[in-house]
């Protein structure tokens, strides 16, 4: 009987090991908000066992660290849902412009216009000291052209005078000097009407010559008008 109640006195105090090894686990390691089930009481063994009452406290431990992982793990796995962020509507560019035709753009065009008119004035005024010249020349070649009568004039009276003052008027040597001097003032007379063509040629030629420099740089004009109307249009 004696070591019946010393074994009855040692069953009755076994549950009051238990809490004290389940005060050792830390708190951290339990799931807050659960509570570690226990066992049924047809599950109980005998609590005289110590070493098996600190395996199954160590076990629940085990267990409830298990479950707070695997909780920690599936809240992690799980997506988050994503936050709708507002769209920046951009609105739609405004329709490319029309390229007008070149005829149009050029008049229109105030740098290709100011050219053109540029080449205008000074054309026209390389063309005034052309007839400038040419009217002087005209001048000085008439005057020219009087003198030479003039001078006939009083070659041919001196002539006259010369052989009738010694009786050989009606004489073919008279006839002879006449010639040669009408024919020497006719010589003048072509080689001033050549100059004057010379002069009014060379005039033509340097017009022609100046129109066809002014023709490079009109063609010059157009191709930088017709750049700016593709740069601006974007052709």
């Amino acid at each position: 009987m004696a070591d019946i109640d010393s074994a009855g006195a040692r069953n009755r105090q076994a549950p009051v090991r238990k809490p004290a090894v389940v005060k050792k686990q830390p708190k951290s390691t339990i799931a807050i908000g659960r509570r570690v089930s226990k066992p049924s009481r047809s599950t109980r063994r005998p609590t005289g066992n110590t070493n098996y009452s600190k395996n199954q406290g160590q076990s629940r431990v085990r267990a409830a660290q298990r479950r707070s992982t695997s909780r920690k793990t599936s809240s992690s796995s799980t997506p988050k849902p994503t936050q709708a962020v507002a769209k920046r509507i951009v609105p739609p560019s405004p329709p490319k412009p029309v390229a007008p035709d070149i005829n149009k753009f050029l008049a229109g065009d105030s740098t290709y216009q100011r050219q053109l008119a540029a080449f205008g004035k000074s054309l026209s005024d390389f063309q005034a000291d052309q007839g400038l010249a040419s009217t002087d020349y005209t001048t000085n070649y008439g005057n020219t052209r009087r003198d030479i009568g003039l001078a006939k004039t009083d070659a041919s009276e001196g002539l006259e005078e010369d052989y009738a003052s010694r009786g050989m008027l009606k004489s073919g040597l008279y006839n002879e000097a006449l010639g040669e001097l009408n024919q020497q003032y006719q010589n003048q007379y072509v080689d001033l009407d050549k100059q004057k063509t010379s002069f009014m040629d060379q005039l033509a030629q340097e017009l022609k010559k100046y129109q066809g420099e002014q023709g490079v740089q009109k063609g010059n004009a157009y191709a930088d008008a017709a750049r700016r109307r593709a740069e601006k249009y974007n052709l």
